[in-house]
């Protein structure tokens, strides 16, 4: 017996866990239009409706598999957490007539019989099966009294929509009237446009719904619909598979069967929810920055120095790393992106909510800190980025830097000369990280040894992205967090696993602009290379809570900042929250000793303030 080919599509348009045989194909649908690039075929090739993905839903996938797959015998439409029950055990269905798993792991895949064996052997056991369908589920589960009621009633449903369609089949198909008034007044019927059908079948059924889906669209005005509203047409599909199918049930010949939905609940996990986006082109700059949703005002002023930055000959290839910025937020970034741009790019938005969310953060940190420590993997298109943190401006060309030679090194940073000054005065690291001064941190702690003197800052990074993957330091840094506190986290945790790999590269490229505070720990070389930064910055690091602008008026170099943020959206949110928490501390009623210790604690250079802190830990440690 010859096995017949079946392909079946699992329709995909976010990040998702996906499988694939010979039978089982994953398709991206909407990949025209799609912000997400998951790596996937889609339905944007030869023949295709893919950028009418928004109204027609997984029918853009349905449309490209008729018009494009012509090999298999048996063609099939399944969801990325939508399939069919092929295992052989039966479990609970909830109301919504589904069974529900947790993950489509590979248990799960083996329960339920995803798989090509399973398939096959399905169909080499019945020869004269014409259709594998849902069980039918009844809309009085959820509260309705028939399908155009649960139609009619349903968020997002126009009443008009569906008269249009009952409309547009009579003048088509009048024979299908009376099939289509039978399913709207059944209580019972098909759901989720999930199937598999013989191709003759198959094909008979795409040629009928989309003639009468192209017509309902091109009669139909969505003016002011909102986007779930938009889906019209994937939602219209759902009743017509039911007329479709009552009428060939007459037919003598139609053998069917009926298998129980299932209903994944879990689709995303660290390891698929981030998607890369595509190689840049060849006269690219490529600068990648993390951010959440609190940074966004600083991170809209560092992308409209970064466009100043750049030589309008290249191409801007700016990468976000997004912990959880808001769709409105990135989209007013995006329209800022465009605005007064002298330089062709593209801003991408990489998804990176829950990454690295189980390792601790201390002081200012966000967990946003920790994402370029995942750089090989979320750019795994990119051979070269350049690496710079939320709390700069950038003042320098980027493209000096961005062709600056790592001579065979994994990356091009420069020399932490806070931390020099830190092993100077003998700064105490935190308790949880050992208490111990600065130069026994890094020697001992970080186990640097004879490499101490060579620790970089970790603000702004120049990466040969393949030598960083070829290194596959992810996993192992990723425990080292976990398991142990680390003073400066990440950055330490480079500085650990980068030994002798680091090019330095000119300390202006990373000015911090604190620097002039700490000139006394310092040699006069590196004393005097800290005046010049500060005179001539390349790109200026606010490090520190009190060396932010946004937190501190005095912040040196500040004026750069604000430069930059009044042409962002954000700049009256920023200067009305610094007026608020000004006034606020103001207003509290201090004692005269209280307000003469501040006053003096603020007249203090930083590094007077590091040495009493450092005697404070010191205290705490011994108490």
């Amino acid at each position: 017996m010859v096995t017949p080919t079946s392909h079946i599509y699992v329709c995909h348009h976010q990040p998702a866990e996906s499988f694939s045989d010979t039978v089982f194909r994953p398709i991206h649908v909407g990949k025209q239009i799609s912000s997400h690039a998951l790596n996937l075929p889609g339905d944007d090739s030869g023949d295709n409706i893919s950028n009418r993905n928004k109204q027609y839903c997984e029918l853009t996938a349905l449309y490209w598999i008729w018009k494009n797959d012509q090999q298999a015998d048996w063609l099939g439409l399944m969801h990325y957490r939508r399939f069919l029950n092929f295992g052989k055990h039966h479990y609970p269905i909830d109301a919504t007539g589904c069974i529900n798993f947790d993950l489509l792991n590979n248990s799960a895949l083996q329960k339920l019989g995803l798989n090509a064996e399973t398939i096959n052997d399905l169909l080499n056991k019945n020869p004269n099966l014409q259709a594998i369908l849902p069980k039918k589920w009844s809309v009085k589960n959820a509260g309705f009294r028939s399908i155009k009621d649960h139609y009619l009633r349903a968020d997002h449903h126009y009443a008009k929509d569906l008269d249009l369609t009952i409309q547009v089949v009579s003048e088509l198909y009048p024979d299908d009237v009376d099939y289509l008034n039978d399913v709207l007044n059944d209580h019972e019927g098909y759901f989720t446009n999930i199937f598999i059908l013989k191709r003759d079948l198959f094909s008979e059924y795409c040629e009928w719904l989309f003639n009468i889906l192209f017509e309902v669209e091109r009669r139909l005005d969505m003016t002011n619909y909102s986007i779930p509203a938009k889906r019209v047409l994937g939602y219209l599909s759902e009743r017509l598979f039911n007329v479709f199918i009552k009428k060939v049930s007459l037919r003598p010949e139609f053998n069917f069967l009926e298998l129980d939905r299932i209903f994944i609940k879990n689709t995303v996990t660290e390891e698929n929810y981030i998607t890369s986006p595509s190689a840049p082109p060849e006269n690219s700059i490529s600068v990648v920055i993390a951010s959440d949703n609190n940074f966004v005002p600083h991170l809209a002023a560092l992308i409209e120095s970064i466009k100043s930055s750049i030589d309008n000959t290249r191409f801007l290839d700016l990468n976000v790393l997004d912990g959880g910025i808001t769709p409105l937020n990135k989209s007013l970034l995006t329209h800022q992106f465009e605005l007064n741009r002298q330089t062709p790019g593209k801003l991408n938005f990489i998804d990176c909510r829950n990454l690295h969310k189980d390792i601790a953060v201390h002081m200012h940190f966000s967990n946003a800190t920790f994402y370029r420590l995942s750089l090989g993997r979320l750019l795994n298109n990119h051979k070269k980025v350049i690496y710079i943190d939320c709390d700069t401006i950038v003042l320098g060309k980027l493209d000096e830097l961005w062709d600056y030679s790592l001579d065979g090194k994994i990356i091009a940073a420069a020399p932490d000369l806070i931390m020099k000054s830190f092993v100077s005065y003998g700064t105490v690291a935190l308790k949880e990280a050992g208490g111990q001064p600065a130069g026994l941190y890094l020697k001992h702690y970080l186990d640097l040894d004879t490499e101490f003197d060579n620790y970089f800052q970790a603000g702004v990074i120049v990466f040969d992205l393949d030598k960083l993957r070829s290194l596959d330091i992810e996993e192992i840094a990723c425990r080292n967090l976990s398991e142990r506190t680390y003073w400066f986290l990440d950055q330490d945790i480079l500085n650990i696993h980068l030994q002798g790999q680091v090019k330095f590269i000119d300390t202006a490229w990373n000015c911090v602009n604190v620097s002039a505070s700490i000139i006394g720990g310092l040699n006069k070389e590196w004393a005097c290379k800290v005046k010049e930064d500060l005179a001539e910055p390349k790109i200026i690091h606010f490090a520190g809570f009190e060396a932010k602008p946004w937190n501190n008026s005095n912040a040196p170099l500040g004026f750069a900042y604000w430069y930059f943020l009044r042409k962002t959206f954000w700049y009256e949110e920023v200067t009305k929250k610094f007026q608020i928490t000004n006034s606020v501390d103001h207003g509290l009623k201090r004692s005269r000793f209280y307000r003469l210790l501040r006053h003096l604690w603020r007249k203090c250079p930083t590094f007077i303030r590091q040495f009493l802190n450092g005697l404070a830990h010191k205290y705490v440690a011994l108490s």
